[in-house]
C-alpha cells in the first residue's frame, strides 16, 4: 500500500513540475489574417509592410533597418524567441543580414537602448550587447552565413537568472554565451536589417519559468 502509494506521489510530482517548466506562448505574430489585435509593428527606418503572410523589408541602402513590437518581457526565467526569416535580396558588401533585438527598453533608438541583438549576416550568426547607445559584438561564429534565397529559423533561449542565452540555427546550437551582467526585464522586440530585403515569415515568444 505505500508503495503504491509513493508511486502515485511520485507520478504526480512529476507531473507538476512538468507544467511548471512548460513553454507558454505569450507572443505570435504570422503577419496575416490569424494575428491578434496586440500585434502591432510599429516602424521607424526602413521600406516595411505586410504581403498578407510575411513582414517584408525591401529597404537595401539602409545599414539599420527598425520595426518594433511592444512586448513586456519580465520575470525570472526563461524567455524564447523564435523567427523565420527568408534572405530576398542582397545591396551592401555585409548582406544578406538581418536579425532581432530582444529585451529592449528604447524602441527607437539605433540599437534599442538596453538589449541583445541575434544577428546572421554574410559571414556569421552574431550576438550582440547593447547597453547606453552602444553596441558590442560578445560572440560572432563563422561557418553559418546568411544566404541569398535562403530561409533559416533563428530559436533565442534567454534565462534572466543565470543571464545564459543559447541561440540555435535550424535546430543547431551555435552560440551559447552568458552575460555576467545580464538584462532582466525588456519592453520591446525589433526586427533589424543591414541592406536586406528580408521576408519575415513569423516572430513567437514563449516564457518558461
Amino acid at each position: 500500500m505505500n508503495k503504491r502509494f509513493m508511486a502515485v506521489l511520485l507520478v504526480m510530482l512529476v507531473l507538476t513540475v512538468s507544467v511548471f517548466a512548460a513553454e507558454t506562448l505569450v507572443y505570435e505574430a504570422n503577419f496575416n489574417k490569424t494575428d491578434k489585435k496586440d500585434v502591432f509593428w510599429e516602424p521607424v527606418n526602413g521600406e516595411w509592410e505586410t504581403d498578407g503572410e510575411h513582414m517584408v523589408n525591401f529597404d537595401t541602402n539602409d545599414g539599420n533597418t527598425n520595426i518594433f513590437q511592444e512586448l513586456d518581457q519580465v520575470g525570472d526565467g526563461t524567455w524564447i524567441y523564435e523567427y523565420k526569416v527568408t534572405y530576398d535580396i542582397k545591396g551592401g558588401m555585409w548582406a544578406p543580414a538581418a536579425g532581432m533585438h530582444i529585451m529592449c527598453s528604447e524602441p527607437d533608438a539605433p540599437n534599442r537602448g538596453d538589449s541583445y541583438l541575434i544577428f546572421q549576416d554574410l559571414n556569421e550568426m552574431q550576438l550582440y550587447r547593447c547597453s547606453g547607445g552602444a553596441i558590442t559584438a560578445v560572440m560572432q561564429v563563422p561557418g553559418f552565413p546568411a544566404i541569398v534565397g535562403q530561409t533559416v529559423v533563428v530559436r533565442t533561449e534567454y534565462n534572466t537568472l543565470t543571464g545564459n542565452i543559447k541561440v540555435f540555427l535550424n535546430g543547431d546550437l551555435v552560440i551559447d554565451w552568458t552575460d555576467d551582467e545580464p538584462i532582466f526585464d525588456g519592453q520591446f522586440i525589433s526586427l533589424r536589417t543591414n541592406q536586406t530585403q528580408a521576408s519575415y515569415d513569423y516572430v513567437k515568444v514563449w516564457y518558461k519559468k
